[in-house]
């Protein structure tokens, strides 16, 4: 009996020691020979599509190079004064004067072809006091390098167009209409990134009408994606899944410097808008009030009594002599319609003025004194000149903390406290207070008064350098 129960547990043990090791084997074997999987249908028929896409689109994308000369002054090293802050530092400088050294500088970008006569759309910036410019097609081997030529520029859109040299018939892209995408859609930005060979990133369209600054530019109503942009990807295209260009990208929103997720582009019926002018007279003829404007914000509303319905946008400021002043338009004007059309947002007016002729006769209807007046105004000529947009300021406020100084045009703001309510509206040192709702301000005892005399709501009318701009600031 003994004996049975030590056979029984001998069994056991050495099954439990083969199951062990073949379960161990077949372990090991499945683990050193994966198997190919085969995705659903979808996946691959949407693999194919960017692949195809890429292909199509690729021969059209070109590397750009663009060379500056840039010119600095420097004291020469051979003749530097040894009297540092001394009188006789003026004799050296008299007669060792600074001399102009130059340098060769070099930006890379991306562009497009838009026509089989050699015609790249690109980024202002990319070119932008070049030199000399070199168009590079294709990768690989079938790299060829070409002279380009800077034909048109516009820096107000960020665009530019460059001619290829050459005879040959080139491939184009096929432009879409950016009017039509819709949050959420594939993205496909194509270019040179760094300067390498052509790049395909892949993401979405996050958002549309995007306004930023970037690198001290302005930008307006621009797409916004996910896929990757990066520095030398500007100019590019970027592409909806049909193969369609739907915006050139120009820029990247980063802390790091790195791509972060947010890549902006610039909508291709934009850059539609200027191709023509940029190729025919190499820039924008754009018409042009001569005026300065800013949003209305809730508290510009109440001072200026605008109905929430024709909101407009508010003149800050009137050029002397120029189309908007010999049409009638006045500082404080409310400009609500522009032949016919609404305007909602500076930005509507910027469009509407841009793409006028200069010389045209336009209808200008704008709220003044409670009263909705018709201007006829001819427009001029911008002249790389646009109806500037001063930046609103908005805050709830509770009290004022300024520290004034007379001024020959008013009031020196010559302090700001912290946390204050002239802070939080956006009242800046330095700024000149000209008038308070409306009637002028020509020193501290003035705007004492005018103060006290408000109740709850002031509206400052301010110089800031050489803009103007109204604040509305209401006090609780």
């Amino acid at each position: 009996m003994v004996n049975f129960k030590k056979l029984t547990i001998f069994l056991i043990i050495c099954s439990l020691l083969f199951l062990g090791s073949s379960c161990k084997m077949k372990s090991k074997k499945e683990w050193t020979t994966p198997q190919r999987i085969t995705p659903p249908t979808p996946v691959i028929d949407l693999q194919s599509a960017f692949v195809q896409v890429s292909e199509n689109i690729k021969p059209a994308v070109v590397n750009i190079s663009a060379t500056r000369i840039e010119k600095s002054r420097a004291l020469s090293f051979k003749f530097r004064s040894p009297f540092s802050g001394d009188p006789l530092e003026e004799f050296f400088k008299h007669f060792f004067p600074p001399e102009w050294e130059t340098r060769k500088s070099r930006s890379v970008g991306s562009g497009v072809i838009i026509d089989s006569r050699g015609y790249v759309l690109t980024n202002y910036h990319v070119i932008e006091r070049a030199k000399d410019v070199q168009v590079t097609i294709g990768d690989g081997r079938e790299r060829k390098i070409y002279k380009g030529v800077v034909v048109g520029t516009d820096p107000r859109t960020d665009i530019s167009v460059i001619k290829i040299e050459g005879q040959n018939k080139f491939p184009v892209a096929l432009l879409g209409n950016s009017d039509k995408i819709k949050v959420g859609e594939w993205a496909i930005a194509i270019g040179s990134p760094f300067g390498l060979e052509h790049t395909v990133t892949v993401g979405v369209i996050s958002a549309k009408r995007q306004n930023v600054s970037i690198e001290n530019r302005n930008y307006e109503d621009l797409i916004q994606t996910d896929a990757s942009i990066n520095p030398g990807n500007s100019g590019g295209p970027l592409i909806n899944i049909y193969g369609e260009v739907m915006g050139i990208n120009v820029a990247i929103f980063t802390p790091t410097g790195g791509f972060v997720g947010v890549g902006f582009a610039i909508p291709i019926n934009k850059a539609k808008e200027v191709l023509a002018d940029l190729i025919k007279h190499g820039k924008v003829v754009r018409g042009y009030l001569g005026i300065k404007i800013q949003e209305i914000t809730q508290e510009l509303a109440k001072s200026f009594n605008v109905p929430e319905s024709k909101r407009g946008v508010l003149v800050s400021d009137v050029l002397p002599g120029s189309p908007g002043e010999k049409g009638g338009l006045k500082r404080g004007d409310v400009i609500i319609q522009f032949n016919e059309k609404d305007i909602k947002e500076p930005a509507d007016l910027q469009r509407a003025t841009g793409k006028t002729p200069p010389g045209l006769t336009v209808h200008v209807k704008v709220i003044r004194a409670n009263k909705e007046i018709l201007l006829r105004i001819k427009l001029g000529s911008a002249s790389g000149g646009e109806e500037s947009r001063e930046s609103p300021q908005e805050a709830k406020i509770s009290r004022l903390g300024l520290i004034l100084q007379n001024h020959s045009e008013g009031v020196l703001v010559v302090k700001v406290e912290d946390g204050s309510i002239a802070q939080n509206a956006g009242i800046m040192e330095g700024d000149i207070i000209v008038e308070i709702n409306k009637q002028a301000v020509r020193n501290v005892s003035d705007f004492e008064k005018a103060v006290r005399l408000s109740g709850k709501n002031i509206l400052f009318f301010i110089k800031r350098g050489n803009a103007a701009v109204y604040i509305a600031v209401r006090l609780e």
